[in-house]
């Protein structure tokens, strides 16, 4: 995640770079990811610009601004397969929005638990209820300063959602929720094991399924067989020798 607002921010601050004006209030930029019961997640983007920025970004945007902002997102996050594109721009509010749905954004681990990395070390996190969260990052990207709050929704059907940490001390979030959970990952373990004992039955035993079945003639098999009747019964019985001699 922490690669999403990375390249986000590089032409922020490529528009910023050229004010000349000193910059007092951070730029403001709000990140809100949505995740639903497959792991995959629909991330919005907004960022606000003052007018000098706004100006320039739109110089560097021009009209092919969804073009470059899909373009950075799809080389920043190769490992996501990104979709359903939507940008949307207010120049009198020098405000632009960019919205996509990011496929396997969170995935299972080998305990059966859902976990979301968000590629962070000690983050701020806030709880705002079991299923949202809120994060505050600011930084500064070549003297501007750059605020950006995040928002971090899980799905209703998720259950025990708790940030956490991985081996490398990267923030993440870990959650149960159907098809992940401890009894789901059993009970998907118990199925494989039934799908390979049946397949071993069928590959020693391939006629398992082959009882109590009668075997078919082949029907020219019954033709031939009554070819053959009907010859016998119109063929002349052969004469007697004795006979004619009798005579």
């Amino acid at each position: 995640m922490k690669k999403i607002y990375l390249i986000l921010t590089s032409l922020l601050t490529i528009a910023c770079l050229g004010t000349k004006a000193q910059q007092v209030d951070p730029i403001k930029q709000n990140i809100s990811i949505d995740i639903d019961k497959l792991g995959d997640g629909h991330i919005t983007i907004s960022m606000a610009y003052n007018a000098s920025q706004w100006e320039n970004y739109t110089k560097i945007a021009g009209s092919n601004a969804l073009d470059l902002l899909k373009r950075q997102e799809e080389r920043a996050l190769p490992g996501w397969y990104l979709q359903n594109w939507s940008y949307k721009d207010d120049g009198a509010e020098h405000t632009y929005t960019l919205s996509f749905d990011a496929l396997g954004l969170a995935k299972i681990d080998d305990n059966g638990n859902w976990v979301f990395d968000i590629d962070q070390k000690k983050p701020d996190i806030t709880k705002i209820s079991d299923h949202n969260f809120a994060m505050t990052t600011t930084y500064n990207s070549y003297g501007v300063l750059i605020q950006t709050l995040w928002k971090i929704n899980f799905p209703n059907s998720a259950s025990n959602v708790n940030p956490d940490k991985d081996a490398f001390g990267k923030a993440i979030f870990t959650y149960e929720m159907t098809p992940g959970g401890k009894a789901s990952h059993l009970l998907f373990i118990i199925a494989g094991l039934l799908f390979i004992a049946a397949g071993a039955v069928f590959y020693f035993k391939p006629d398992i399924l082959k009882f109590g079945k009668k075997e078919k003639l082949k029907p020219f098999t019954v033709v031939t067989s009554q070819q053959g009747l009907a010859a016998s019964a119109t063929e002349p019985p052969a004469a007697n020798p004795n006979i004619e001699k009798q005579a």
